[in-house]
């Protein structure tokens, strides 16, 4: 945005663009504020060296997809990922099944446990157990979306007979998506118990090998818990920088001219992946 900051305005009409020129889907990310040099936790410090003490903020998930949703008319509308632990899932679940229906059945429900523990800090939310809380959280909002009244009572979350009611455009409600950053054994279990789709990122990696290695481990966990394969839609993140620009500092995006970048990517559906971010 010409070294400023995006407003909302400018984000709606981003997605807008993108639905005309042909996209098939454009995604939110759910942060509020955090420490760039916080990804050290997740990226081996490739970040962190450059961007250590240097703050980033967005605009909240939630309200701006809603806004995508009323805003465009094709293209699907994902959130990659929203942390179930800055919102009660039980009321996650009704706010997703309501950009659903506004969207008119567009919303990729994407979830994750969350990877940047200065934003959990400065916004006052618990950070010990992560995946715990995630698995639990799990097990109220799928349910809900699904249509079915909920009594649960966990460690952290419960509900008392709640339901989504009116319920949304769509009975079974939007696809669950997982975000998985790393490739740990508990987080590949609860993907392919609870996912339609996974995504994986490539941030730091963008070789077709990485994801390769990444999806055998998926592959195989599909096989250990029973469950085909084939029905687990992959989602690959991955940077890309077109001709005439530069990379960001830390960033390994896919390179080179426009056709040999389009190749890069054919490689990946290639490989059997359904959908590129």
């Amino acid at each position: 945005m010409g070294g400023e900051t995006a407003r909302g305005a400018d984000i709606v009409a981003q997605a807008q663009l993108c639905e005309q020129v042909g996209f098939d889907s454009v995604w939110t990310v759910d942060q509020f504020l955090f420490d760039l040099g916080d990804y050290e936790t997740v990226t081996d410090g490739a970040v962190a060296k450059d961007f250590d003490g240097i703050k980033l903020g967005c605009w909240e998930c939630w309200t701006l997809t809603s806004a995508l949703a009323v805003a465009t008319s094709r293209i699907e509308i994902g959130t990659l990922v929203s942390c179930t632990a800055y919102r009660n899932p039980a009321l996650l679940a009704r706010m997703a099944d309501t950009v659903d229906d506004l969207s008119g059945g567009r919303l990729v429900r994407g979830v994750g446990a969350g990877a940047l523990e200065s934003e959990f800090e400065a916004f006052g939310f618990d950070w010990d157990r992560r995946v715990s809380r995630f698995e639990e959280a799990l097990k109220v909002i799928c349910p809900l979306l699904r249509g079915e009244s909920l009594t649960f009572g966990g460690e952290f979350y419960r509900t008392k007979e709640a339901r989504l009611a009116p319920k949304g455009i769509r009975l079974g409600g939007p696809p669950i998506l997982i975000g998985a950053v790393g490739t740990g054994p508990r987080m590949r279990r609860l993907v392919v118990e609870y996912a339609h789709q996974w995504n994986y990122w490539l941030g730091e990696d963008p070789r077709l090998d990485a994801y390769n290695e990444a999806y055998d481990l998926m592959r195989r966990t599909c096989e250990r818990f029973k469950r085909d394969p084939a029905t687990l839609s992959k989602n690959v993140a991955v940077g890309v920088c077109l001709e005439g620009h530069s990379p960001g500092r830390g960033e390994q995006p896919l390179t080179g001219s426009n056709a040999e970048i389009a190749e890069q990517l054919d490689q990946f559906f290639d490989a059997g992946v359904d959908h590129l971010v």
